[in-house]
Parts: C-alpha cells; sequence; structure tokens
C-alpha cells in the first residue's frame, strides 16, 4: 500500500441510504496493515483513531464473516468493559461497515439465553460487540468457540491482569484453539495502576505475553489526539528565589530550624 500521499481515503457503502466516507491517516494504514499480519497491541493517545484502525481491519478481513457458520464462515468479536462502551462502540462498527452488528450484555438478559438462541445470533450477526463476561460465559460454557473466531478486538485491553476477563479468556482459552483468531488490543497506556517508570517494562512485557502481541505505538498520533500534553517546566528553588531578592540574607536550608545571620 503506498505511502506517497499524506492521507487515504476509504469510501464504502453501509446499510443507510447516505454513503459515508473517512479519511485514514499514514499511521492509521501502516497500523492496520502490521495488524493483519500479526497480533498487536496498539498503544495511542486518546483520539488518535484507535477505534478506526480496528475498523479497518475488520474490514480487511470481512471476507470469512460474511459467510455463513453453516459454511466455514467465521465471526469478530469486539470486546470491552462497559455496557456504554458496547453500545457506542456497536454504533461507530455498525456506521463504518455497513456489516451486521449487534451488542450484548447483561442488561439485555443475554445470561439467560440457551445455545439455540445465541446460535442464531451468531448466525445472524457479522461482528458481534460484547461486554467481556458475557463472552467468556459462553466461550466457558461452550456455547461458542474461538476457533469460529476470525479475528477478537480488546478495547482498552490494559485491564488485562490477574482473573480480569480478558486475562482469562487469553490464558484459559487461546492456545487451546486449533486455529486461534487473529488479537488486536487497543489502549491509551500500558498500565491502569500507578507505577514506578522502571516497572513500565514489566508491565509492557506482561501485556505481551497476554495476548500473544506486539507492541506498538506511533510518534506521530500524539498531534491527533486528545490526551493532556505534560510539559516539565523549570522552576527556581525557593532557596533561590530569597537569596536573590535579599543578597545579604544566609539561610541554612538543610536544617529543621531556620537560622538567619546578617
Amino acid at each position: 500500500m503506498t505511502n506517497s500521499t499524506e492521507h487515504i481515503k476509504e469510501t464504502f457503502t453501509p446499510t443507510s441510504d447516505q454513503n459515508k466516507s473517512i479519511l485514514a491517516r499514514n499511521y492509521q494504514t501502516e497500523l492496520m496493515e502490521q495488524a493483519k499480519g500479526e497480533n498487536l497491541i496498539i498503544c495511542l493517545p486518546t483520539g488518535s483513531g484507535k477505534t478506526y484502525i480496528a475498523v479497518m481491519l475488520i474490514k480487511e478481513m470481512a471476507s470469512s464473516i460474511r459467510e455463513s457458520l453453516k459454511k466455514g464462515g467465521k465471526r469478530t468479536i469486539f470486546l470491552v468493559q462497559t455496557v456504554q462502551l458496547a453500545q457506542q462502540q456497536t454504533d461507530y462498527i455498525r456506521k463504518h461497515t455497513g456489516l451486521l452488528v449487534e451488542s450484548y450484555y447483561g442488561e439485555k438478559g443475554v445470561d439467560l439465553w440457551h445455545k439455540e438462541r445465541w446460535d442464531i445470533e451468531f448466525e445472524d450477526h457479522q461482528v458481534l460487540v460484547f461486554t467481556a463476561q458475557v463472552f467468556r460465559n459462553l466461550v466457558g460454557h461452550d456455547y461458542f468457540s474461538l476457533k469460529s473466531v476470525n479475528l477478537i478486538i480488546f478495547d482498552e485491553c490494559h485491564h488485562a491482569s490477574g482473573d480480569n476477563h480478558y486475562a482469562a479468556l487469553m490464558n484459559k482459552h487461546y492456545d487451546d484453539c486449533p486455529d486461534p483468531p487473529r488479537v488486536l488490543g487497543l489502549t491509551a497506556s500500558i498500565t491502569n495502576k500507578k507505577i514506578k517508570r522502571k516497572d513500565l517494562m514489566k508491565h509492557a512485557q506482561n501485556l505481551k505475553e497476554t495476548y500473544r502481541a506486539e507492541i506498538v505505538t506511533r510518534d506521530e498520533s500524539i498531534q491527533h489526539g486528545t490526551s493532556v500534553h505534560v510539559e516539565t517546566i523549570p522552576c527556581p528553588s525557593y532557596k533561590d528565589e530569597i537569596l536573590k531578592k535579599n543578597e545579604s540574607l544566609i539561610i541554612p536550608f538543610d536544617v529543621r530550624l531556620l537560622v538567619v545571620f546578617k
């Protein structure tokens, strides 16, 4: 795919009457191409278009999900942490792909559905957006197998630790799958914990091992993000300020009692 132009414009036909078009930035196209060939964790600032990279990948890999499961087709799974995100991502994917997309979470009463009902849902939809626990339960109860998934996307993938649903799904089911799906993780940070800088690489390695994936980012995405930019501004010490204004004072700041000598 050429990088000779600054942006690549993709046009597609959604389910609505109006054509939708969106401008893909170079780094988004590059990351999508890389994600086609290997499991990937994309770490980019908030507002830099991580979800659209996922949408591009869904469309690139859509040939198998257009087929019926009964004829060997597969399904794309998009996992999120909250109901609000399930609704939001479902609308976004449906709008930008024109595929058959539906969301599933506890408030819909899905925990009471029998396998026959789930068979219908998987047959009738091509991209299924789940809160993580719902999908983990489905796989754990053998209602659906990862071998029928072509691509699984983990939104806010940095939450994977301990017995988190993301981590449990990968650690308990992924390696045993005879034909495991491509994995795409999306995150704006390596961890949701407060850590020291020296521990960052350890957390990154844990994330890579959990998702069987490489971690990538792009510097050029920063200008498009909405994350807070932190700039270090050097400030003179209190001692320097005092001595600057009162050159005749000598103040020993290294003792608890402040003694001023004239």
